[in-house]
């Protein structure tokens, strides 16, 4: 497993790191609470409990304040990310098509495709975030190629709705 990623670093940044969370009692999430958070994910709706915790245990924990920038269109993938708490504003072209809430994901693409990002990411407010590098997942894959079609399972369902919208 790696450090945390430049771009992960810059998103941070000294303030954040230090910041205390909206929630009164916050306290860091251990792995069985981090597995806990990615159950309730739909991404990771056909992935077994044993599988999440995997996952987990390579996910980092990041603040990120109302307004910052998590990751710019145009910028190279990195990872997914995931909102505990909070929501993140996704623009493309300097227009939002979507706010994203807790228990969602954004950046999924980062982690099977090389192409710059297509959408600017903004935190629409303080918002807690679980990061998973590209790097790292990788990492994990090697070791549990199962999680992979728990993944495309539910990558292609996906797309099996879009294609019947488009199709009404």
């Amino acid at each position: 497993m790696t450090g945390i990623p430049a771009s992960v670093k810059r998103l941070i940044g000294p303030l954040t790191l230090c910041h205390r969370w909206p929630q009164k009692d916050f306290h860091h999430a251990d792995e069985p609470e981090k597995v806990l958070l990615l159950q309730n994910v739909d991404l990771f709706s056909r992935i077994t409990l044993e599988q999440l915790s995997y996952l987990a245990a390579i996910a980092q924990e990041i603040t990120v304040l109302r307004g910052r920038k998590i990751y710019r269109e145009g910028d190279a993938p990195d990872g997914l990310y995931i909102i505990v708490y909070g929501s993140v504003l996704m623009r493309r072209l300097e227009k939002e098509i979507d706010r994203v809430m807790p228990n969602e994901t954004f950046g999924v693409w980062a982690l099977f495709d090389d192409e710059p990002r297509l959408t600017t990411a903004e935190a629409a407010e303080e918002s807690r975030l679980l990061f998973v590098s590209r790097e790292d997942f990788y990492d994990v894959l090697a070791d549990h190629v199962e999680i992979v079609a728990g993944l495309f399972k539910h990558l292609v369902q996906r797309l099996r709705k879009i294609a019947a919208v488009v199709e009404a």
